[in-house]
């Protein structure tokens, strides 16, 4: 896949923002995040240390929030999202993180689904100090299409939704399975300029990390 990363203008945080990466490129609105946003420290980065675990282990930050759900489901517990490392290399991001979802209430073998929960696994990841916002690689389609015709740019996002390089991506079949963790990531476009720490939203309506630092694999990016 030859991605086209292109980049437009949006507000965040009282700040204009440039939104890339897909195939076709484009830009769109970041989606509202629900918890508090918790920097990585120092403590838990030294933990994360590639050295001494492996990415599976590592928690770079950790966030517990009540499960989310939608209007149509009634879901309790918690959720504990687990940031395992940002990792830049030939060109894109990787984001590592995990999932978990405990809930005493119901039955062991129950499962909640992305839908279920009502988050939209897009991952954004944001330079603060260098204005710049990146998501996700897809395969179809376009965050934000280079059209004037808004039911086309629409289809197209909804295309670009489908096929982002987000695992797992499927939204109604699979199941997050009560009191498991489930390792997610995602392929993203390396940042622009070397930021040592950027702030990363795992998926729509999960906590928000900042100041979560950047590992640049065998010099990439350099």
């Amino acid at each position: 896949m030859s991605p086209r990363a292109r980049t437009s203008a949006l507000l965040l945080a009282g700040a204009l923002l440039v939104l890339s990466g897909c195939t076709g490129g484009g830009a769109e609105e970041e989606g509202g995040t629900s918890g508090t946003a918790a920097s990585a420290t120092p403590e838990a980065e030294a933990a994360a240390d590639p050295g001494t675990a492996s990415v599976a282990d590592q928690v770079m930050a950790e966030q517990k929030i009540a499960t989310p759900h939608g209007s149509d489901a009634a879901l309790g517990g918690e959720v504990t999202v687990s940031l395992r490392a940002v990792e830049v290399a030939g060109g894109t991001t990787t984001v590592r993180w995990a999932l978990r979802w405990d809930d005493d209430a119901s039955p062991a073998d129950a499962g909640a689904s992305w839908y279920d929960m009502s988050v939209e696994p897009s991952t954004t990841m944001t330079d603060r100090a260098g204005l710049k916002a990146y998501r996700p690689f897809c395969t179809e389609g376009a965050w934000q299409e280079d059209t004037d015709d808004s039911t086309k740019a629409a289809v197209a996002q909804i295309k670009c939704r489908e096929s982002m390089l987000v695992s797992p991506l499927e939204k109604h079949a699979f199941k997050f399975p009560n009191h498991g963790t489930i390792e997610v990531s995602a392929v993203l476009p390396a940042p622009e300029g070397e930021p040592a720490t950027v702030d990363v939203l795992p998926a729509e309506g999960l906590p928000l990390f900042t100041d979560v630092t950047v590992t640049y694999v065998d010099g990439a990016a350099k």
